[in-house]
């Protein structure tokens, strides 16, 4: 797998994919293409390259650092419609193998939300403090803010308490994601359940983009969407087309069916028409 990397808090793609061109996924302002359902024009694109999201819906804005942040009102607004997780009793694993493949005691509980069961491994209490990681409950909460059709692509959550491998004094591997699994690592930093409504937000999208990029293809078709919009969400999402799809999806889930859908649209036509496809099928 090619790895990805930037400054700060990052995640990691454990599937990838053929790789595609390098230069085809946009990094910065490059001339304007035509929008969707519009003719090429440089009146319209300079009017789209204005546009500016307000308000409530400030956070669609391209961030300028890190990774894109939906504000936690929207998580919750996501949460009604999943009904309440139910948390099996802890049961102790004697010795779990972590991601850097160390082992040590772990605890496994098993969470259900509308019919789905999703495994959860974290370490000990003793083993976790300190470390700025998620508990079962606040993972539970994060997963219930994921819409069902995409929460159905991850199977387990592992909560590490060992730092990622390539995490290092300035960059920090926060998570990690592929073949159904979400991996999450220690943080330097107190983490809040808007953090984590993200984190597993953008993570669970590597999970649920693997149901769709069967192909080099595929990937190219969403690179091509993402360079026609002539901006990213944030500089992570710069990094690759899979982390451009993550950082695009957690704003068009925390968009899609309110007041600030209209702003996203016209923000990132060719992306927002793509996921509108990709729910077609």
């Amino acid at each position: 797998m090619a790895t990805h990397r930037h400054p700060g808090i990052i995640c990691q793609i454990s599937d990838w994919y053929e790789d595609i061109e390098d230069g085809t996924l946009a990094r910065m302002p490059s001339p304007l293409p035509s929008v969707v359902g519009s003719p090429s024009s440089g009146g319209v694109a300079q009017s789209r390259s204005q546009l500016v999201a307000s308000g409530a819906c400030s956070f669609l804005n391209p961030r300028l650092t890190g990774t894109v942040r939906a504000p936690q009102e929207a998580f919750d607004r996501l949460r009604t419609n999943s009904g309440a997780a139910r948390i099996s009793s802890p049961q102790p694993i004697a010795s779990h193998t972590w991601p850097d493949r160390s082992s040590s005691a772990a605890v496994e509980q098993q969470v259900q939300i509308d019919g789905q069961t999703i495994r959860v491994v974290r370490p000990t209490d003793t083993d976790a403090a300190g470390k700025n990681l998620p508990t079962t409950a606040q993972v539970s909460e994060a997963l219930r803010a994921i819409p069902a059709d995409q929460r159905a692509h991850t199977n387990s959550v592992i909560i590490s308490p060992r730092p990622h491998p390539e995490s290092t004094a300035s960059r920090t591997v926060a998570g990690q994601a592929g073949s159904g699994t979400i991996e999450l690592f220690p943080l330097n930093s107190p983490q809040s359940q808007n953090d984590f409504d993200n984190r597993l937000t953008h993570e669970s999208g590597h999970n649920y983009q693997g149901s769709l990029w069967g192909s080099a293809q595929a990937v190219q078709e969403w690179q091509i969407a993402a360079v026609a919009d002539d901006r990213i969400p944030s500089p992570y999402a710069g990094e690759n087309a899979g982390d451009d799809f993550c950082e695009f999806n957690v704003l068009y889930n925390t968009a899609k069916g309110t007041p600030c859908e209209a702003t996203a649209r016209q923000l990132y036509p060719n992306r927002w028409q793509k996921m509108l496809d990709y729910q077609s099928r």
